[in-house]
């Protein structure tokens, strides 16, 4: 699938359309594309930016509609996710003061799952724009680093 994506619309296409869909779906996964992408397909690192760009758009355009989905609007997925959702959603409680600092860990790190903390974000109704500034730099500087770590061996 991803040959024909690159095919078709080409290596900033098939990066914003990836990173959507993985933002989206947990099975698939952005970090191996972006690594993948920056080692065989990018000819120059002045391309760089503009992948990180376009792979931290897609995943927060994905957040979006996961963020809103905690809030109530979406139907979640029952069984396992929803109970995932809710363990995401007391830990974020727990630390109630600074849930904007999870969720920029989660962003950043990956740990707690950005998917997670981004249904619990929404459950909690963190502020949206936060929830978008956070979001994008912390996505920007995760995905930075990873499609730099090829070009620095």
């Amino acid at each position: 699938m991803t040959e024909q994506l690159l095919h078709s619309i080409g290596l900033y296409g098939a990066t914003l359309v990836v990173c959507f869909i993985a933002g989206l779906v947990p099975l698939v996964n952005a970090e191996v594309f972006l690594v993948f992408a920056s080692a065989k397909l990018v000819d120059s690192p002045h391309q760089l930016p503009m992948i990180v760009a376009l792979a931290a758009i897609g995943q927060m355009l994905a957040k979006v509609i996961l963020y809103y989905a905690g809030m109530g609007m979406f139907q979640v997925p029952k069984g396992r996710w929803k109970e995932k959702l809710e363990r995401a959603r007391q830990k974020m409680l727990k630390w109630e003061k600074q849930p904007y600092l999870i969720y920029a860990a989660s962003a950043s790190v990956g740990l707690p799952p950005l998917y997670l903390t981004t249904f619990a974000a929404g459950a909690m109704r963190i502020n949206f724009t936060l929830f978008c500034v956070i979001g994008l730099a912390g996505r920007v500087l995760r995905f930075a680093v990873l499609v730099a770590i090829p070009w620095m061996l």
